[in-house]
This record gives structure tokens, C-alpha cells and sequence, in this order.
């Protein structure tokens, strides 16, 4: 069996491989490209070519597939960054030590505040993006209250005016607007870092004819420049120079790592999937053998008439039924989100969307296993059984039930994608934070590092689910070796 497993995760790595391949390539060779959303009249072309040069849009698709690929097993060294005074400095691991390299900041072409998460929720703050014009200057724009993100900075919108420096710009709230300004700064001809806290000797960096300062090797402490407004801590020990990683790249829209932007959407959606595979195999399974053990009665109609009926009705359909019925005119249920004030006040906002992914589909499920049982019904083993006298309960349960499985067990590892894959239209109207939801904001905005990574997520469970599936195929049925 271990040999068989094997040789099953080998192949399931190549299908991986092959899945994420084309999805790659399908993305990246559709016309356009993730920034020509973007454009507008205040968007210069030289403002879209720094942001294709950014993201390696500028390459071929070829050198851009096999860069994400080095990417994704291969982490680049650690980067310390800091600011100030219209420069940049990183700090990362070098063969003998710390270097540190400074240059003159790029005002970026858009700059976007995100508001936290309590924010949004308590004062209804929104997403500003404010768009560098042609003559340089930013766009002024109104804002809500409440706490925003600028880069590694925090900009407070409250009732005093507030000024944040960051990236080369320099942003101020006054009056409920916000507005940002390019940071002028004459670019010297070498920088001086002084030591500070740990640190016991100068360091001078020499501008370059590319215009970057340095590199020069740099000891663990503190450091400082002086009217700058920046603060380096370099650690005691030399940065990582870059290791084996599972790096899934970093949201074009979000600029954040896909990882950690799909983590909380992925366990919202394996949240609900758990819940409606439970409901879904429970309450299928449960009826499928009731009817088929009181098959031809007015039981076994009724189920079989309903199943039909939950069957045949678009999952849309009764998703906006529900939302009509249980909150809009009834106020039983809250009508979107999953909900965060407790046990029963998330159990509230599970029940719509479970029912229609769940319940509603277990009548699928209950078709089958009733299909099952009866073929079971009519096996020799079940003949004899009853000959010699066994109770029916234990036909039931000991010899029907263990071999009527096989087919649910095909059903199990097909839904297993399930659980991260979800389902987008149903997460869509329950406006349910998962994944689902994810992927259509990442095809929209042509997110192409999100959209792959959705999809190597959804062929990896494919894979897993297929490799359960034999594997309990070989438990339910001792006739099944997996050699």
C-alpha cells in the first residue's frame, strides 16, 4: 500500500504541476495585462511601464513563469527596508555579513490608504486611492474617520490635520480630505550613518552613476541620518541569504503575499465546506437507506419526490428565496457575513448557506445511496444472511450498509475541492468572506498570482481527495488491495 501511495503523490505532483502550468500560461497570455485597468487620465503611460517594470511585466511570459516558479520553492534573502528624506535604504544578507544599500525613492503612481479592520466595521471606512497625475501631483480626495495603512505607516483620519511620510510622498489629512504631496529632496552626493544605540563606527555610502548609495558592509545596532527622520536596526546576526520556501507571490491588487491574503478567506470557505459536506453526507446517506429499505411505499415517494425537487432547484435561486423568506420578511436570520459575536450569532449566519450547499445537496447523495442499497439488496451475501436467520437490523447495518458505500465513497474524494474551491455563487450572495469570493475579485482585476494560487489549491485537493478515496475503498471493501 505505502508503494501504491506513493506512486499516487508523484503523479498527483506532476497533474499539479501541469494544472498550475496552464493556468499560468491562460492568465498571463490573455490580451492586456493586470495594469490596464488602471488607466486613466491621470495615469501617464510612464507611470504604467513602472508599474510592469515592478511586477516583471516587462519580461517575456516565459521568463516570468520560471521566475514564479524559482519563487515558489526558492525564498530571496531577506530584505530590512527603511525611509526617509526622500531615500530609501535595504539592508540583507551578504557572503560576509549585513550590506546595506540606499537609493532616491519613485514617488509611486497610486497611492492607496487601507482602512483597518475595525475601522471598516465601526466606522465605515473605505479604501482611498489617491493617482499621481502628469504634472506630478497627486489627486485630493475626500476621507472617512478612522484608522488607514500607508505602506509600513499608519495614518489616523480624526479631527486635527495629521501628516505621514512614506514612500517618497508625503500624505496630509486635513478637514475630511486627504491629499498627498511628492517629496522633494536634492539627492547628495553620499549619505552618513551615524551610529546610535550597539552601533560604533560611521558608515558612509557613495552615490554610484545608477544613482543607488553603497553597498557597504554594516555591523548589528542602531544607526541614523542625521535630519532625515530615519532609524536603522540592523539584528546581531547575518539576514537569511534565501532558502528552500513555498512562496506564492504577492497580490497585484492587494500587494500583499497571496498567502497571507487567501489564509483567512481559505478556512472561512473549508469553515462552510466542512459544515455542508457533514450536513450534506449525513442527511443524504441517512435517507437514501431509509427509502431504499422502504422502497415502493409512501415513504420512499416522498423522499425520492423531494430529493427530486431540491435537486432539480438552481442553488441561486434558493439562496435569494431564503434571503427573501428568513431575512428580509421573517428577520429570523441575518441576511450576509458569518458572523462574529459569538457562538449562536455564528451559527446563525451558517444556517442559510449550509442548507443551500448542504442539505440541498444531499439530495443528490440520497439518490445514489438509495440506488446502492438496493443493488446490495439483491447480493447473495444479503440472500444468505437472511437464510440463516440474521436479524434485518444487522443485514442492514453489517452487510448492506458497509458495501452500498463504495459509490458514496467516489462522491467523497469528488467533493473534497470542495472545501477550498467552495461555491462562488453561493459565497457571492451570502457575501461569505472565503475563497470563492477571492478568485472572482482576482479573474476581475486579472490578480494572476491570486488566480493560480486558487487553482493549485483546488488541484491539490483534487489530488488528496482522489488519494482518501482509494484508500477507503480499500477499508470499506476487504476484496480491494492497493497494491
Amino acid at each position: 500500500m505505502y508503494a501504491y501511495i506513493l506512486r499516487r503523490l508523484l503523479l498527483g505532483l506532476l497533474i499539479i504541476w501541469g494544472v498550475y502550468t496552464i493556468t499560468f500560461f491562460a492568465v498571463n497570455l490573455a490580451p492586456g495585462d493586470p495594469f490596464t485597468a488602471k488607466e486613466s487620465a491621470k495615469v501617464t503611460e510612464a507611470d504604467l511601464d513602472r508599474l510592469r517594470a515592478k511586477w516583471g511585466y516587462d519580461r517575456s511570459v516565459i521568463e516570468r513563469y520560471f521566475l514564479h516558479t524559482r519563487k515558489m520553492f526558492w525564498a530571496d534573502p531577506d530584505v530590512l527596508e527603511y525611509e526617509g528624506a526622500g531615500l530609501s535604504y535595504e539592508v540583507r544578507g551578504g557572503d560576509d555579513g549585513n550590506v546595506v544599500v540606499g537609493r532616491v525613492q519613485e514617488p509611486p503612481a497610486v497611492i492607496v490608504l487601507k482602512p483597518t479592520k475595525e475601522s471598516r466595521l465601526d466606522e465605515g471606512a473605505e479604501e482611498v486611492r489617491l493617482t499621481r497625475g502628469p504634472d506630478g501631483t497627486y489627486e485630493s480626495k475626500p476621507i472617512r474617520k478612522g484608522q488607514y495603512r500607508f505602506g509600513a505607516k499608519k495614518l489616523s483620519a480624526a479631527q486635527a490635520e495629521v501628516v505621514v511620510a512614506s514612500q517618497g510622498v508625503v500624505v496630509t489629512y486635513a478637514a475630511g480630505q486627504v491629499s498627498a504631496t511628492v517629496r522633494l529632496a536634492a539627492a547628495p552626493e553620499r549619505v552618513v550613518l551615524e551610529p546610535a544605540q550597539g552601533a560604533t563606527a560611521p558608515i558612509t555610502l557613495e552615490r554610484s552613476a545608477d544613482g543607488t548609495y553603497g553597498p557597504a558592509p554594516i555591523a548589528r545596532g542602531r544607526y541614523v541620518v542625521a535630519g532625515g527622520g530615519v532609524d536603522l536596526l540592523v539584528p546581531a546576526e547575518t539576514l537569511e541569504a534565501g532558502g528552500l520556501t513555498f512562496d506564492l507571490g504577492v497580490s497585484i491588487v492587494y500587494n500583499e503575499p497571496v498567502t497571507h491574503y487567501l489564509w483567512p478567506k481559505l478556512l472561512a470557505t473549508m469553515k462552510l465546506g466542512f459544515w455542508a459536506l457533514f450536513f450534506n453526507y449525513l442527511i443524504g446517506i441517512g435517507l437514501g437507506v431509509i427509502s431504499a429499505v422502504r422502497r415502493n411505499t409512501r415513504t420512499d415517494h416522498g423522499i425520492m419526490v423531494g430529493a427530486f425537487f431540491l435537486y432539480s432547484m438552481p442553488g441561486f435561486w434558493l439562496a435569494l428565496m431564503m434571503q427573501l423568506v428568513f431575512a428580509v420578511h421573517l428577520g429570523w436570520l441575518p441576511i450576509h457575513g458569518m458572523g462574529e459575536g459569538g457562538f449562536w450569532e455564528s451559527v446563525r449566519h451558517y444556517i442559510m448557506p449550509v442548507f443551500v450547499l448542504g442539505v440541498a445537496g444531499a439530495a443528490g447523495t440520497a439518490r445514489y445511496q438509495r440506488s446502492a442499497v438496493l443493488e446490495v439488496f439483491g447480493a447473495d451475501f444479503v440472500r444468505t444472511a437472511r437464510a440463516k436467520g440474521v436479524p434485518e437490523s444487522r443485514v442492514i447495518w453489517r452487510h448492506v450498509m458497509r458495501n452500498s458505500l463504495l459509490p458514496i465513497i467516489t462522491l467523497f474524494g469528488l467533493s473534497m475541492p470542495f472545501l477550498v474551491s467552495g461555491a462562488v455563487i453561493t459565497e457571492q450572495i451570502f457575501s461569505w468572506p472565503g475563497i470563492g469570493r477571492a478568485a472572482i475579485a482576482a479573474i476581475s482585476g486579472r490578480d494572476v498570482f491570486v488566480v493560480t494560487a486558487v487553482t493549485l489549491l483546488a488541484t491539490v485537493m483534487v489530488v488528496i481527495g482522489n488519494l482518501i478515496a482509494d484508500i477507503l475503498y480499500a477499508v470499506a471493501d476487504p476484496r480491494v488491495r492497493l497494491r
